[in-house]
C-alpha cells in the first residue's frame, strides 16, 4: 500500500485536518523546498492541502513558488484579514498561506477573540485534509509554539555534523518537552544512498541511547545540483530521471508522515480541534486563569474555559 493511500485512511479515520510540521535545527538544510514538495505529492494524489509559510519575519515560499501574497500568516493571527483572504491557490489541491519577509521580532502574536478563533479551525476543517507547515529554524519561541500545535514534527538535516548536533538539540527540546511528540529524520543531501541511510541510523541511535525515543521513521534525500533544484520547483526544464529522484525521495517523506501517526487513532480526535486550549498553547503563558498574555504586551480577547488533558492541535 502506498503512504499516499495510508495518509488517506489514516485521515478519513480522524475526521481532521493532520498537521506537520517541516522544521530543522539550522537553516539552509533544504527544509523549504521539502516542505513545498512534499505538499505539492500528496495534493498531486488528491489530498487537499494547505501549505503555510510559518517562518515569521523570513518567509520564502511565495519566493519559490513565485507568488506574491497580498495577505500573511501575520495578517491572519493579528486580525487583519479572514483566514480565506490569505490564502493563494497553487494547482489542484494546493493551496498556500505566504508570511512576512525582512520583518524583525515577528512571533505569534494573537489577537482573536475565541469565536474567530473556533471559526477558523472550522473553516480550516471543513476545506483541508492535510496541513504542511514550513516552520522557521532553531528552538525560538517561533519555531517551538508550532511545533507544540501539530501532529507530527519532521526534522530536516544534513550530513555536515553542525546539522545534525542543531537537530538533536531541537529534537532534545521537543521530547523533552512531550514525550509523546511525534518526530520523524530527514537527512537532505546525502552524497550517496549509503552515505544517507548511515546518517539516519546513526541519529536514530544516538536519539534512543541518550534521549530513550525510538524516531519512529527515517528518510533520506541525494544532493542535487542548483540546476535540478531548480526543475523540481517548476523553473526549468530538465530529465525525467532528476525529477523522478527527487519524488522518490519526497515519497519517503510522506511514508515519514503515515507512519508517525500513532496506532491508536483514538488519541488524536475532534479534541484536537478546541479553541481554549488552542489560544492557550499560541500564547505560551497565562498571566491568570481567564487572560494568556501575547508576545508584545498585549492580551488576547478571549474567554477560557477549563483546561483539559489532551493535547490541542492545528
Amino acid at each position: 500500500m502506498s503512504p499516499h493511500t495510508d495518509l488517506r485512511t489514516q485521515l478519513a479515520a480522524v475526521a481532521r485536518p493532520l498537521s506537520v510540521a517541516i522544521t530543522s535545527g539550522k537553516g539552509g538544510v533544504g527544509k523549504s523546498i521539502i516542505a513545498l514538495s512534499l505538499a505539492r505529492e500528496q495534493a498531486s494524489h488528491g489530498i487537499r492541502t494547505l501549505l503555510v509559510d510559518a517562518d515569521l519575519g523570513l518567509g520564502n515560499l511565495h519566493i519559490l513558488v513565485d507568488r506574491r501574497p497580498s495577505f500573511t500568516i501575520e495578517d491572519v493571527l493579528s486580525s487583519r484579514c479572514k483566514p480565506e483572504d490569505a490564502v493563494l491557490s497553487l494547482e489542484e489541491n494546493l493551496w498556500m498561506v505566504g508570511a512576512r519577509s525582512g520583518f524583525a521580532d515577528v512571533d505569534w502574536d494573537v489577537d482573536l477573540s475565541m469565536q474567530q478563533v473556533r471559526q477558523m479551525l472550522a473553516w480550516l476543517k471543513e476545506r483541508f485534509s492535510l496541513i504542511v507547515f514550513d516552520s522557521g529554524a532553531g528552538i525560538s519561541s517561533k519555531v517551538t509554539t508550532l511545533t507544540r500545535l501539530t501532529d507530527v514534527v519532521i526534522l530536516v538535516t544534513t550530513t555536515e555534523v553542525s546539522a545534525i548536533a542543531d537537530s538533536y538539540a531541537v529534537a532534545k527540546y521537543l521530547i523533552s518537552e512531550d514525550r509523546s511528540a511525534r518526530v520523524g529524520l530527514v537527512v537532505n543531501r546525502a552524497e550517496s544512498e549509503s552515505e544517507g541511510r548511515r546518517t539516519a541510523e546513526n541519529v536514530r541511535q544516538m536519539m534512543q541511547k541518550f534521549l530513550g525515543y525510538e524516531l519512529p521513521a527515517t528518510a533520506h534525500i541525494c544532493e542535487l545540483e542548483d540546476s535540478s533544484l531548480r526543475q523540481v520547483l517548476g523553473q526549468s526544464g530538465g530529465s525525467a530521471g532528476v525529477e523522478e529522484r527527487w519524488r522518490a525521495g519526497i515519497r519517503s517523506v510522506c511514508r515519514i508522515v503515515t507512519e508517525c501517526v500513532p496506532k491508536d487513532l483514538s488519541l488524536w480526535a475532534d479534541s484536537h480541534w478546541g479553541a481554549d486550549e488552542f489560544v492557550k498553547k499560541l500564547n505560551n503563558r497565562l498571566i491568570d486563569v481567564d487572560t494568556p498574555k501575547v508576545a508584545s504586551g498585549r492580551t488576547a480577547r478571549v474567554e477560557l474555559k477549563p483546561e483539559t488533558a489532551r493535547k490541542d492541535s492545528l
